[in-house]
């Protein structure tokens, strides 16, 4: 085993300069090789900040790179599956941001390329390295609150205008769906060890109309019974960002931090009583990453595989087909 992974970075906004950027040249088994911007002097003033040794505005010239050993994507969600195979095709192990793909065909393709090329794939769904997270994974799987009957939940960012790539629905797919939601749809997975069979889904825009939704209200069924209350949203201006988990021994309630930069707190209620813990919030982002970085350097599977971002593509062409013919539909795991 090596001692450390070099990065390459393909997308260099927000998500990169303010959370993986700073985790790659913080984390010691990281090493941030290089960026890759359509214009050289963002890709310059990159490498220059967080001390990248290379950069390029050709992504093909970053691969072609072997001190870059995996990559990280975060461009338009549009371009992440094709992204991804290439990079798998130049032998890189890949960490992808959500969605994988927008489409459950893309998400596929990336699965399947970096099988053939025998490298990692992950999901950035960082959520999934929230203490709470797994915390309450454990607790339901051990039974503390009987089986889980009913589970109330937000995700929501605050309100949100978009003027950018994302408020194109070809770009990006879906709207908060894809923005925010997609990470309760992956730790509902992960709390209730079960996948959602079938969705009922409503959207704040109507069917029809151009650009894309800022408010998805959503219902799922799990394989194993449990119902759920889904809502995501990026227009609600004080959002709680709760999760309620009714079980038949008990209940769960978990305060304010359903998103990843929040502290919260967990009330579990039984017949022994009440206990209340504390989580602040971890980087989360960081924790992904440092996640990945290990896994792939013992050989380990990651947290969040690429066949994960492939069922989150298949649970959002249902919610997306809900929402456009206004009723219930099955969730296509083929």
């Amino acid at each position: 085993m090596t001692d450390t992974l070099g990065w390459g970075v393909i997308g260099i906004g927000d998500i990169v300069t303010t959370t993986m950027a700073p985790a790659m040249t913080s984390e010691p088994e990281c090493d941030l090789v290089a960026g890759v911007s359509r214009d050289q002097g963002r890709a310059d003033a990159f490498a220059h900040q967080f001390g990248a040794r290379f950069a390029y505005t050709s992504y093909n010239d970053m691969l072609a790179n072997p001190e870059v050993e995996a990559v990280f994507i975060a461009t338009p969600n549009v371009f992440h599956a094709e992204q991804v195979e290439m990079a798998a095709r130049a032998g890189k192990h890949v960490l992808c941001d959500k969605p994988l793909a927008i489409d459950v065909r893309g998400a596929r393709r990336a699965v399947e390329a970096c099988a053939a090329a025998g490298v990692t794939l992950g999901v950035n769904f960082h959520n999934r390295q929230l203490p709470w997270v797994r915390d309450v994974s454990r607790l339901i799987g051990d039974g503390v609150i009987g089986e889980v009957k009913v589970v109330q939940l937000q995700v929501a960012s605050g309100t949100r205008h978009y003027d950018n790539w994302r408020a194109d629905p070809k770009m990006a797919g879906l709207g908060t769906v894809h923005n925010v939601g997609v990470h309760g749809l992956d730790f509902l997975r992960v709390l209730l060890h079960s996948d959602p069979t079938e969705v009922m889904a409503m959207f704040d825009r109507a069917p029809g109309r151009d650009g894309v939704e800022m408010l998805a209200l959503i219902q799922l069924r799990f394989r194993n019974g449990t119902l759920v209350q889904y809502n995501a949203n990026e227009v609600v201006r004080d959002p709680l960002n709760d999760i309620v988990i009714y079980g038949t021994e008990g209940r769960v309630v978990g305060r304010g931090f359903t998103r990843s930069r929040s502290d919260g707190q967990l009330a579990v209620l039984t017949q022994a009583g009440e206990t209340i813990t504390r989580y602040p919030a971890p980087e989360a982002h960081r924790l992904s990453l440092a996640a990945f970085t290990r896994a792939v350097l013992t050989g380990e599977e990651p947290d969040a595989t690429g066949m994960d971002g492939l069922r989150s593509a298949q649970i959002c062409e249902a919610i997306g087909k809900s929402a456009a013919e206004g009723r219930l539909v099955p969730v296509a795991y083929r």
